[in-house]
């Protein structure tokens, strides 16, 4: 018995001292070795005032996770993270830390702000989210421009941080940097353990979709934060960070999500914070299973996170987004203009995809559908494009025969989105499956006739060199 324990003591022992070794091995990388992530030129940011497009992607990169599965090499460090107890420790401290700040939050939001005990708990919950960062592999974090964060906790007006949103470590991180930042949290997610307590003692917006009034509300918290005006007694309530990430979800790290307007309907300035994780083998981002890519979700995501030796995390600081009066005055150019802008920034497309689409009927994230035959489908459940796949083959082939057909519609990213849609539905993958084996030796006979960028009759203007001349001008 007692050597069982001490064998265990010691398998445990391997892997805290594994863990220290890495974190420490991976601050001299840094300190000896730092990564370059300069910033994009541009003579002017907004794409509206004539700035520099971001490319339009066709709305599945978003969500498109590129290293699904185990291959061989993640199996090898799932087995060295066991064999040297690194993963049993991460795990477990992981738990033990999401536990003990949980516990933590809640007592601290019975405490007086700003009183000892309550600056405390913040110091607590900076540490302690560190913590959780190391135990997924994230030990060194690269923060550029970190100076322009200073305004946080400080008296006078904040802007709003938007940041990319990968996955929960990057989250983690962020709370870290910002010593607990404050945001918007469904009131159905109160009851997650640590949810709730975190978000009453970081004076979060709930947000229930039932008030009819909500979004004036959202909009009016929103502009509390962005004032920081001081209260009755001095007191300045809401000097936290107040995030928002403007996609709602993780992305894949290849395409960001359209933005939605909460951020940026108040017309208050706002901060772009730029997230990603450079890799190989393993893309750090959370992303659900779809039609698209079996993606890399819980649990299965964490398991990969901790048997990683490392995941360096990159983030830079943008500057404070000031709105013009065209921005204030119109929120999704003002959301339009930021995205465009932060995926130049970050080398990845836009697309015009929101997060909807993961609860979207019938849509590349509703898995069940495909697994239902169209004759046990009730009349309301059939998939809306359905009907389109059958009514509108002839004009999608023909724009599909055109190899420059991609550039063509790159400006009309709400199409490119619904085409991306559409083509990843079972009906119409089986019912183009031979047209898209002929389209190549179809390009080489059919040309074009006098096609234009936002001339919508192109669609019809495809000639067969085989047959005679239709004789339309």
């Amino acid at each position: 018995m007692v050597t069982a324990l001490w064998l265990l003591a010691g398998y445990f022992g391997l892997g805290f001292c594994l863990h220290f070794l890495i974190w420490f091995c991976e601050v001299l990388r840094t300190l000896l070795c730092p990564s370059r992530w300069p910033d994009v030129p541009l003579k002017n940011k907004r794409k509206s005032e004539g700035g520099e497009q971001a490319p339009v992607g066709q709305g599945h990169e978003c969500y498109d996770y590129d290293t699904p599965g185990w291959p061989l090499l993640a199996i090898l460090k799932l087995i060295f993270a066991l064999l040297t107890g690194l993963l049993p420790f991460r795990f477990i401290a992981f738990i033990t830390s999401f536990l003990v700040i949980a516990l933590a939050l809640r007592i601290g939001f019975c405490l007086t702000p700003g009183s000892l005990g309550h600056r405390a708990v913040d110091l607590f919950f900076h540490a302690i989210t560190k913590l959780l960062c190391t135990c997924c592999a994230c030990y060194v974090t690269e923060v550029l421009h970190k100076e322009r964060l200073a305004w946080i906790r400080k008296p006078g007006p904040h802007p709003i941080l938007v940041p990319n949103h990968i996955s929960l470590v990057e989250a983690f991180h962020l709370h870290y940097i910002t010593w607990g930042m404050s945001g918007c949290v469904a009131k159905s997610q109160l009851s997650v353990p640590g949810v709730g307590a975190a978000a009453k003692f970081m004076g979060g917006l709930v947000i229930d979709p039932k008030d009819p009034n909500m979004k004036e509300k959202v909009k009016g918290g929103i502009a509390q934060y962005a004032k920081n005006e001081p209260d009755e007694r001095g007191r300045y309530l809401f000097k936290r960070a107040f995030c928002i990430y403007p996609e709602g979800i993780t992305n894949s790290q290849l395409g960001l999500y359209r933005f939605n307007l909460g951020a940026f309907a108040p017309g208050v300035p706002v901060q772009p914070i730029l997230q990603r994780f450079p890799y190989t083998h393993m893309n750090p981002a959370w992303v659900s299973a779809s039609k698209i890519s079996p993606g890399n979700d819980l649990p299965w995501i964490l398991l990969r996170y901790m048997s990683q030796i490392t995941m360096p995390l990159q983030v830079k600081v943008m500057e404070v987004w000031d709105p013009s009066d065209a921005e204030v005055a119109d929120p999704l150019l003002f959301a339009s203009n930021v995205q465009n802008y932060m995926a130049l920034q970050l080398g990845c497309v836009v697309t015009d995809t929101s997060n909807k689409i993961l609860r979207e009927k019938g849509g590349p994230f509703d898995l069940k559908a495909a697994k239902v035959k169209p004759s046990e489908r009730g009349p309301d459940e059939r998939f809306v494009f359905s009907s389109f796949t059958i009514t509108r083959v002839s004009p999608l082939d023909a724009m599909d025969v055109d190899p420059k057909v991609d550039e063509i519609l790159a400006p009309y990213p709400a199409v490119c989105g619904w085409l991306a849609r559409l083509r990843s539905t079972p009906g119409f993958c089986e019912s183009h499956a031979g047209f898209n084996k002929a389209l190549p030796v179809i390009r080489e006979h059919y040309v074009s006739r006098s096609m234009s960028p936002g001339d919508f009759s192109f669609i019809d203007c495809w000639e067969d060199p085989w047959l005679e001349p239709s004789g339309r001008d």
